[in-house]
């Protein structure tokens, strides 16, 4: 694992961090909008292309809201693949390859054909950052 870019932040502030792959090929972004989190895979390009939208949390579900998080995006060596994690757990993971993205609540729906299964479990993570 690489870490790619960390913040600390508070949930519901309007925050907005991004890491892309050393190759520069592709990207994430995370955005606290003051009302959700959302992480987006990117394509770099002239225009930006969104491969996937993955629903974080909403910010009046957000225990404790008021307090400082750190959020990180980590990838995998080969930067294939790029977990979210917010104060040390995982929310979100997206496959570059696959082009299938995943989050704890499994929200929004796999569209286009993507993965019908988009719930991301501890085994599901264990297969891209196993110790």
């Amino acid at each position: 694992m690489q870490l790619g870019a960390e913040v600390k932040f508070t949930v519901g502030t309007g925050t907005l961090f991004d890491s892309t792959a050393a190759k520069g090929s592709v990207s994430v972004v995370f955005e606290d909008d003051g009302t959700t989190g959302y992480l987006y895979a990117m394509e770099p390009s002239d225009e930006m292309r969104l491969l996937d939208a993955l629903h974080i949390y909403n910010v009046a579900d957000v225990e404790d809201r008021q307090l400082p998080v750190t959020a990180q995006l980590f990838w995998t060596v080969e930067e294939t693949a790029v977990a979210l994690l917010i104060n040390g757990y995982c929310h979100a993971l997206y496959d570059f390859q696959r082009q299938a993205g995943f989050c704890r609540n499994a929200f929004p729906p796999a569209q286009h054909g993507q993965l019908l299964k988009r719930e991301l479990t501890d085994e599901l993570l264990e297969q891209y950052f196993a110790a």
